[in-house]
């Protein structure tokens, strides 16, 4: 990530003012936030997914547990 001309580490942050360091990090904030929300969205979503398949599973099992009781009846 460059801010200005040159990239900032940990080594040459203490060249910047104090403005722009706090804006630097108000930056890495709002970016690290963004990139959690993602995760979190995708964490969803797969998790979204494997509820709906045990509930399918569930409801192939017992169909198919019904099939053979009525065979059997």
């Amino acid at each position: 990530m460059a801010y200005g001309s040159t990239k900032i580490t940990r080594y040459n942050m203490h060249q910047l003012s104090a403005y722009e360091r706090m804006q630097y990090q108000r930056e890495r904030r709002a970016q690290a936030a963004e990139i959690a929300q993602k995760q979190a969205s995708t964490a969803n979503s797969f998790a979204n997914i494997q509820a709906t398949n045990a509930v399918e599973m569930g409801n192939l099992f017992s169909k198919i547990a019904m099939q053979r009781i009525s065979k059997t009846a």
